[in-house]
């Protein structure tokens, strides 16, 4: 940026601070509506703010206006100074500026961003605001979750049963039921057997 009567005007800009993929927001503004955009200082040592707008599809860069403490505003070339205006606003400990956009059109459509200028005249870029009047805002698709497949009802086939899904639970704790009952039968009959022996010994002593 440039001094010049006490204005600063911009004389050169870094385009790579104002790529699309950089906007924290995207708005969707009627046509004919007003749209404000924000730009705050954390401190109140901030004396300028300077308003860019990136064209649509990044076919151009334009300086819009710039507004400094003494409420003085200076336009770029070919900005309309009725629908774009600048104020400030003291919120105590910082300070916001303001870029109010009235009766937009199609043509406002692009990546609006701000700059700061403190009394030692470092330059702070904050993030920009991607404009589409007109547009409608796009609706997310809701993601469906797959429902889990259960264990498959009816008769149990060989095929089935082979499966880890098929029907082998069903078949398993049946199959495991008789073996303990057959395991708890021939303990049972063992031990009848080994106390009749074990009678017969002591009665023939």
């Amino acid at each position: 940026v440039k001094r010049d009567k006490g204005v600063w005007r911009p004389q050169c800009f870094l385009l790579y601070s104002l790529t699309p993929t950089e906007f924290h927001f995207v708005r969707y503004p009627p046509i004919n509506d007003t749209e404000v955009l924000t730009c705050e200082c954390s401190s109140r040592s901030c004396q300028t703010v300077f308003w860019f707008r990136t064209l649509h599809n990044n076919s151009g860069f334009q300086f819009l206006l710039s507004l400094n403490n003494a409420d003085r505003t200076s336009y770029g070339r070919k900005v309309d100074e009725l629908r774009f205006k600048a104020s400030k606003r003291d919120m105590g400990s910082k300070v916001a500026f303001t870029l109010r956009i009235n009766k937009i059109k199609v043509e406002d459509a692009g990546l609006y961003s701000c700059m700061l200028q403190n009394q030692k005249e470092n330059e702070l870029w904050r993030p920009g605001v991607l404009l589409r009047p007109g547009e409608t805002r796009p609706t997310l698709t809701p993601v469906t979750k797959p429902k889990p497949q259960g264990i498959p009802r009816g008769r149990c086939t060989k095929r089935n049963y082979q499966t880890p899904k098929g029907c082998g639970s069903k078949v398993l704790w049946p199959l495991v039921g008789v073996l303990l009952t057959l395991a708890v039968a021939l303990i049972y009959t063992l031990y009848y057997f080994s106390r009749e022996c074990l009678l017969t010994l002591l009665t023939c002593r």
